[in-house]
């Protein structure tokens, strides 16, 4: 058992004691489930909109509606791409596409004024090339990465507006046979192959991209989305269940956020048996100090975040070797710091290892019927 009743007894109080605004206020409603529209909900509510995690990211949103800013999740060096302008979803990690599912995991949705404005301007870039008629008649290749302003949309809540009905459908006509997504140019018969060393020639899908599509899916939770869902979440733990156990007992390993990752599992009602959640979930295991009944990455903790995510680079270094993050998980320091905002401090790490522990009990039901929408797939 990853953990007992009591255990997860342990860890609840522990949030509710000492977890920030917004994790206290995702604690009741996905672990206590507390009422949505009860006098405490609303109280905590206004804890989230008044604390220093919903102002890091708010105060950085442009007049316009959009990001493009540092932060301790942002690569450093950033701005020294201004002069070449900015998308909604370009560059990575610091764009409005990749900022906002930072501010839907904290429970903000688009009825919130400043979401909203966002989200518009996202609504608009995406039509109408993503009308239903443009969706291929036939599967076709598309990169994972595409799904990343349907992942932000899904995030807050608009994953059912009718204007994104052509981009779900394109996404799911890509989503290749093995589960999974890969760009075009990885394919061994592209015209215009991928130049990166090692990213040609492929046959089989890409982790890093498909890791975003299939977070768009589980956020989507519509009728039309969760018939993909089942082969995509395959898809991600098969890629894992091929490699060398001792290297994926990590954060991030190619492209994949191993915590999330777990979560989507669990929500699903996977069989939480097959290989290799179990050395997963024993990793994860590891970080829990029984104790305090919290889960820490450190020995102490360390509030800064950026000094957090250095302490963590340095503690793979130390163990591995210096060339580990970039030979064995095959990430980088940005993607680091992007992929592991909001779940490595003690009460986000808490908060997702308690939800994954009590989705784990027996007789628990699963937030996502994975064997129903196996059934609906057919």
């Amino acid at each position: 058992m990853f953990l007992s009743p009591e255990e997860i007894t342990a860890t609840t109080r522990w949030l509710l004691d000492y977890a920030s605004a917004p994790v206290r206020y995702l604690t009741h409603q996905h672990i206590l489930k507390t009422a949505p529209d009860s006098p405490l909900m609303a109280e905590l509510w206004r804890a989230v909109l008044h604390s220093s995690a919903a102002a890091e990211i708010c105060v950085r949103q442009n007049a316009d509606g959009t990001w493009f800013s540092g932060g301790p999740w942002g690569p450093r060096g950033y701005r020294q791409q201004t002069g070449r302008g900015y998308t909604l979803s370009r560059p990575k990690f610091v764009t409005t596409a990749w900022i906002l599912p930072y501010l839907g995991e904290m429970g903000f949705t688009a009825a919130d004024e400043r979401i909203r404005k966002s989200c518009e301007l996202m609504l608009q870039e995406m039509a109408p090339p993503n009308s239903p008629s443009d969706a291929p008649s036939q599967p076709a290749n598309c990169c994972g990465l595409s799904a990343i302003p349907l992942r932000a949309l899904a995030s807050v809540g608009l994953a059912a507006d009718e204007r994104l009905q052509g981009a779900w459908n394109w996404l799911i006509r890509c989503q290749r046979p093995d589960g999974g997504w890969l760009n075009p140019h990885h394919l061994a018969d592209s015209p215009t192959p991928a130049k990166t060393v090692g990213r040609w020639p492929w046959d089989r899908s890409c982790a890093w991209g498909s890791f975003f599509a299939v977070q768009a899916l589980f956020y989507a939770d519509l009728p039309s989305t969760q018939q993909a869902l089942p082969a995509a979440l395959e898809f991600l733990r098969g890629h894992l269940a091929q490699k060398d156990p001792a290297h994926i007992q990590t954060w991030v390993y190619h492209g994949h956020n191993l915590v999330k990752e777990l979560l989507m599992f669990s929500e699903a009602g996977m069989d939480m048996r097959a290989e290799p959640i179990p050395t997963l979930l024993q990793w994860l295991k590891g970080y829990y100090r029984p104790g305090e009944g919290l889960f820490r990455t450190q020995d102490r903790p360390i509030p800064d975040f950026v000094r957090h995510i250095t302490a963590i680079v340095k503690a793979g270094e130390r163990q591995y070797g210096a060339t580990y993050w970039d030979t064995i998980p095959k990430t980088s320091a940005p993607l680091l710091r992007y992929h592991l905002y909001h779940l490595v401090e003690d009460d986000w790490l808490t908060y997702y290892a308690t939800r994954i522990a009590r989705n784990l009990l027996p007789g628990s039901a699963p937030a996502k019927s994975w064997q129903e929408t196996s059934r609906n797939a057919v």
